[in-house]
């Protein structure tokens, strides 16, 4: 599993957990979807509010 932030346009944000993450193909899918909510990981969220979706990476 993957940890990724979603950033919404109002400045609050959110992590998920997805299986893999893809930027392109995430985009691609997003983009695709016919209706505004989107699933990414647990969350629904309105597509055209998305400001940024990043990984997660670990410090050690």
């Amino acid at each position: 599993m993957v940890r990724i932030k979603i950033v919404l346009q109002n400045n609050k944000d959110f992590e998920t957990q997805v299986e893999t993450y893809n930027a392109v193909e995430l985009h691609k899918s997003i983009k695709a979807w016919d209706d505004t909510l989107v699933p990414i990981g647990d969350l629904v969220i309105n597509k055209h509010h998305i400001e940024c979706i990043y990984e997660i990476k670990e410090s050690v």
